[in-house]
């Protein structure tokens, strides 16, 4: 089975880059001109790590044949015309194997602070990070600039749970970051390992989890099975309870209130013993984050 799954299309970008640029410098050359590629340097600092080979040779030939379209952001250095570059890492690796002399850059105006807060945010939302390159970018931009989650999310255009989630996903093991990052399983698959803290219990889940090809769900159901000291092999199934058909008016129109709330259908289902469960459907994990936050 492959756990690859293709990622959602980006939400809107929110506040981004106009709330955080200042006004840029002249640098005696007005506000745009051409650098030589190698007087800037890249941002050490920066969260993408990795570049696909790939899709950098499709970008390089794209501007050996059309130039460089949109400027690099660039900040001073110590140095007289030399620079830090602030946004633009996968065009300016582009135009050096384009055989590229200059690029077009915009000097800003920023320290050090700023200009990673500037270049944490513009990589956040224009490039396909990898799960972890991304839950980092989120981590630094909270305990660096002291930024919410909430406040992050509206900077990028998120919900707040996808900041909150993804950053979760530090709290996974070793092997179990490096199969995010390798995509050799999703998030939602990460997710549901978080369930279990001893990272020994999580690599015998993870190593489940690829040998037979388990979806999320499978897994979670894998992941309850063992916090409640259960093996690895899945139990037999159990009949479910069926919908309770005739309930008395009073929990019919208690119900009918909640699935009105809720926006989503409620059920109680009932065994024959007075025990069962209170349920509510969702179809996604977006309808799942919403109703558990509507919860909490």
């Amino acid at each position: 089975m492959d756990l690859k799954k293709k990622a959602p299309p980006k939400r809107g970008l929110g506040r981004g880059l106009g709330a955080l640029l200042p006004t840029a410098s002249s640098s005696g050359k007005g506000l745009l001109h051409h650098c030589p590629i190698g007087h800037i340097s890249p941002d050490p600092e920066q969260p993408r790590k990795r570049f696909t080979d790939t899709h950098l040779e499709e970008l390089a030939a794209s501007i050996k044949e059309h130039g460089v379209i949109q400027p690099l952001l660039v900040r001073k250095t110590d140095q007289p015309g030399r620079y830090i570059l602030v946004a633009g890492e996968r065009r300016l690796r582009a135009a050096g194997m384009a055989e590229l002399e200059e690029v077009p850059v915009i000097v800003m105006e920023l320290d050090d602070r700023r200009g990673l807060e500037v270049s944490l945010i513009e990589n956040l939302q224009r490039e396909d990070l990898n799960p972890i390159e991304e839950a980092e970018g989120y981590q630094r931009l909270a305990k660096e600039f002291s930024l919410s989650h909430t406040a992050i999310a509206e900077l990028l255009g998120k919900d707040r749970t996808t900041v909150t989630n993804t950053i979760r996903l530090l709290n996974l093991g070793a092997r179990a970051r490096t199969a995010l990052i390798e995509e050799s399983i999703t998030m939602g698959h990460g997710r549901a390992l978080l369930g279990l803290v001893d990272e020994a219990r999580q690599e015998e889940a993870l190593a489940a989890l690829l040998e037979r090809g388990l979806s999320v769900r499978e897994l979670e159901e894998l992941v309850r099975r063992l916090k409640k000291g259960g093996t690895l092999e899945p139990e037999p199934p159990v009949s479910e309870p069926e919908p309770t058909s005739t309930l008395p008016p009073e929990i019919e129109s208690r119900l009918g209130r909640l699935s009105e709330r809720f926006q989503t259908k409620a059920c109680i289902r009932r065994r024959k013993n007075g025990r069962g469960r209170l349920e509510f459907e969702f179809r996604s994990e977006e309808e799942l984050e919403r109703l558990l936050d509507l919860l909490e």
